[in-house]
Parts: C-alpha cells; sequence; structure tokens
C-alpha cells in the first residue's frame, strides 16, 4: 500500500514535467494541426453514424478510475499532501471542500490536525471513514453556500468545477466563505471541449464525442446498442476560454499563485482528420487540447 502511494504521489509532483516534457514531444505535431484547424471549412459539423460505429471499434475505454475503498484512499492521501505543499495550505488551520463526494482528501486533512468542512449536493458518496475522522460533511449546494462569510481559510475542489452548473457563482461563494488573505484551490477537468470532456466514459469509448457527433445521435447510438445513457448535464459545457474569462474577470479580488494548464494531446490526428467539426464550435484550437486545470488563488479583498 506505502509503495503504491509513494509511486502516485512521486508522479503527481512530476506532472508538470511531465506536461512539459510532452507538449514537447508533439510540438511539431500540434504546429501542424493548428495550421490545419485554421485553414478548416465549418461544414460538416458534425459526422455521420457509420463514423460513429468505426470510431467506437477503434479506441478503448479510458482506465477506470477507481470508486474502490483503497482507491478513493489512496487518492485522498495524495490530494491531501498536494494541497498540504501549497502555499498558504500549512498555516491554515480551517479548510472547506466543495464537491467532496467520499471526502477522503478532508479525512486526511482531519488526521493531520485541520478543522474540514466538506459539502456535496449528495450524500450518496461519502465514506463513513471521513465522518469518523472528524469531517463535518452537509448536503448542500456549492452555489449556495450555508456558511458565515470568512467562515474558513482555505477554499478547495478536485473535479467538481468542471460539474458545477454556475461556476462564476461557486466561485462568487468560495470567495464569499474565504477570509481575507486566504486561498481558493481548485483541480478539474477534463475540460469540456478536451478529449474525453463529455465525460461518457461508461458508454462512449471516441475521443472528442460530445465535437463530433450530435447529442442526438450519440443518444440513438447508446439506446439501440443497450448502453447507459449519457447524462448530458452532468457537465457544465464550459471551455478554456470560458473559464480564463473567469479569472480574469476577479483578478482584482484574487491573485493567481499559480495556474497551470495540463494538455491531453495524444488524439490530434481525430482534429487532423475532421478540422470542420471542432472549428464550427470555436475559433480557439486551445480549448480542444488542454484537459485540466490547476489554479491557486489568493483573496486579496
Amino acid at each position: 500500500m506505502m509503495d503504491l502511494i509513494k509511486r502516485v504521489f512521486k508522479k503527481l509532483f512530476s506532472k508538470k514535467i511531465i506536461n512539459i516534457i510532452r507538449n514537447n514531444f508533439h510540438i511539431f505535431k500540434v504546429k501542424s494541426t493548428r495550421e490545419i484547424f485554421n485553414n478548416a471549412q465549418y461544414s460538416p459539423l458534425f459526422l455521420e453514424k457509420n463514423a460513429l460505429e468505426q470510431l467506437q471499434e477503434k479506441y478503448s475505454f479510458p482506465p477506470e478510475y477507481g470508486y474502490d475503498k483503497k482507491s478513493i484512499e489512496t487518492r485522498g492521501i495524495i490530494r491531501a499532501k498536494e494541497i498540504l505543499h501549497l502555499q498558504g495550505a500549512k498555516k491554515s488551520s480551517s479548510f472547506l471542500e466543495l464537491g467532496c463526494w467520499d471526502g477522503m482528501v478532508s479525512s486526511v486533512l482531519c488526521g493531520k490536525g485541520k478543522k474540514v468542512t466538506a459539502i456535496d449536493k449528495t450524500s450518496e458518496g461519502i465514506d463513513e471513514r471521513a465522518l469518523h475522522q472528524g469531517v463535518k460533511f452537509y448536503q448542500m449546494d456549492a452555489a449556495n453556500l450555508k456558511f458565515e462569510d470568512k467562515s474558513f481559510d482555505f477554499v478547495f475542489s478536485y473535479d467538481s468545477f468542471e460539474h458545477f452548473e454556475n461556476p462564476e457563482q461557486v466561485l462568487n461563494e468560495a470567495i464569499r466563505v474565504v477570509r481575507k488573505g486566504g486561498y481558493i484551490f481548485l483541480s478539474f477537468g477534463p475540460l469540456y471541449y478536451s478529449p474525453f470532456g463529455e465525460h461518457a466514459y461508461h458508454a462512449i469509448a471516441v475521443p472528442y464525442c460530445q465535437i463530433l457527433f450530435s447529442k442526438n445521435l450519440l443518444n440513438n447510438f447508446t439506446n439501440q446498442n443497450g448502453l447507459t445513457p449519457i447524462d448530458f448535464d452532468h457537465v457544465n459545457g464550459w471551455s478554456l476560454d470560458d473559464y480564463e474569462s473567469l479569472w480574469n474577470k476577479y483578478d482584482n479580488i484574487l491573485k493567481k499563485i499559480n495556474y497551470d494548464k495540463f494538455y491531453n494531446l495524444e488524439f490530434l490526428n481525430l482534429i487532423r482528420e475532421n478540422p470542420s467539426c471542432f472549428t464550427g464550435k470555436s475559433k480557439n484550437f486551445d480549448n480542444f487540447i488542454v484537459s485540466s486545470i490547476d489554479i491557486l488563488l489568493k483573496k486579496m479583498g
């Protein structure tokens, strides 16, 4: 168990380096793909059923995320260690986790002597181990927090911000409940326009399925093949551009301490082969290759 944690932990803290190496490795392919994208026509906007059938056979599903007890415990340890290495975290005493699901990140922080509150819109995923460790869990909407102003030193969220229906309102609430000089850390993805941004892992193996095919076709395909229907409301549909506009909108209140964008460049061939499907959705090529974001913000106002 400890060997697994050490290996994954080491990998976690080298992900920035891995990101840079991967980008450099693909630099020429990215450049040529960007040129194809920029010169593309705007039709067709979507591919037909036969293309979906062929690509579904071609691609494999990504690895399972892992919701067994061992996986969520390991993930909680790794993420808690990541948080405690961030600026301001060690000196912070009160933490709030948004979209906590199992609550195991909060559980580990509690074990480190921190006072931690965790919220989620459902109690379905909360792990009893987190509650026993002392996490204060509330079933609550992140866009409508029932806490007093300036209640926490540090607000954080993992893999939830892309699911919030109104990210700006959630950010506003995080700003409200964190004290002046406190921190907000958001780590989330895959972003909607990136290869697996539809979060349809259980049904569709095709990267960029939400870009290449209409929702109607995807619905019909899952129905006809006895697959679990895709919940299109499970993600908010925000692009990288949308999030960057949000950060910029609040730069008079929030100072960026760290901002890292992580790329998925494994499926550039789909952009090269079907450029009009992509240009028809966005004129910014980077929307399709940035897969996730880590951002640490400090409340100044």
